[in-house]
């Protein structure tokens, strides 16, 4: 776990934050703390998992309430693994949880105070980002489709011509997500991302076999680089969700039976 990581207990409640982000509410949740059973036990924040939607309402109450954030107002992103970016008005607050997704977007921004932005995860890459000089704040989610469309590199292009953020003091911090240790994938992959962002990439990707071992947080790293951001201002968790598949949804070591954690940013 990087350095600049803490692990927070409050109550049954466990989450991390990062000391970079000191100037926000954030917080990027792990499974434990609500009140879902079965698979979904217990912070379950997916409404698509089989679990009761009065169950997911209580886990967000919880959650907004720990870190001081307006239930009413948290906007979620649309997992659909693609590359837009939606900016959060005042006439979209509120979409995915409290009024229907009028957007197709992986990663939504604002800079609008109190609106907490949600973006979710059980192995992807989401990303959690902020300008303290425009206080500007933005949620990135990136499978490796996102990634090869370079979604992040677009949330950062967008805050920068939407909002007036400032790429030399934007932060970003990559969340727990599947690591290269694990993230085993055939040959489609690293083929589809080479093809999409050439030899960049290859310091990447680690042959295993007939099998390839993807470093996504390297490339989303690369990619914030491209788009401006400092090296120093990029934070990668370092947590790997199947490695610690005690405190966190994986994907592939549930098989699917599984909630969603959320990483939240709230101005």
């Amino acid at each position: 776990m990087h350095q600049q990581l803490c692990r927070v207990s409050r109550g049954g409640l466990l989450y991390y934050t990062c000391t970079r982000l000191a100037g926000v509410r954030h917080a990027f949740t792990t499974k434990r703390g609500g009140v879902s059973t079965g698979d979904c036990e217990s912070l379950n924040l997916g409404f698509n998992r089989g679990d009761k939607r009065e169950n997911v309402i209580q886990n967000y109450h919880i959650l907004a309430d720990a870190l001081g954030m307006p239930y009413g107002r948290l906007t979620m992103t649309n997992q659909v693994h693609r590359d837009e970016v939606s900016v959060v008005t005042e006439g979209c607050v509120g979409m995915g949880l409290h009024r229907p997704m009028a957007w197709e977007s992986d990663a939504i921004i604002t800079a609008l105070p109190d609106v907490p932005l949600a973006g979710f995860y059980a192995d992807c890459v989401v990303t959690l980002l902020y300008d303290p000089r425009s206080h500007t704040a933005g949620v990135c989610h990136a499978g490796w489709r996102g990634t090869v469309r370079n979604i992040l590199g677009k949330t950062v292009d967008a805050m920068a011509r939407e909002l007036g953020a400032n790429r030399d003091s934007l932060v970003a911090v990559i969340g727990p997500s599947i690591r290269q240790c694990c993230f085993e994938t055939d040959a489609d992959v690293p083929e589809a991302m080479e093809a999409a962002m050439g030899a960049a990439v290859r310091p990447f990707i680690e042959p295993h076999g007939e099998k390839y071992h993807i470093d996504l947080q390297g490339v989303n790293a690369q990619c914030l680089r491209g788009a401006g951001v400092r090296p120093e201002n990029i934070i990668d968790s370092g947590l790997c969700t199947y490695c610690h598949s005690d405190e966190f949804w994986s994907h592939r070591v549930t098989n699917g039976r599984r909630g969603v954690q959320a990483a939240v940013i709230c101005l």
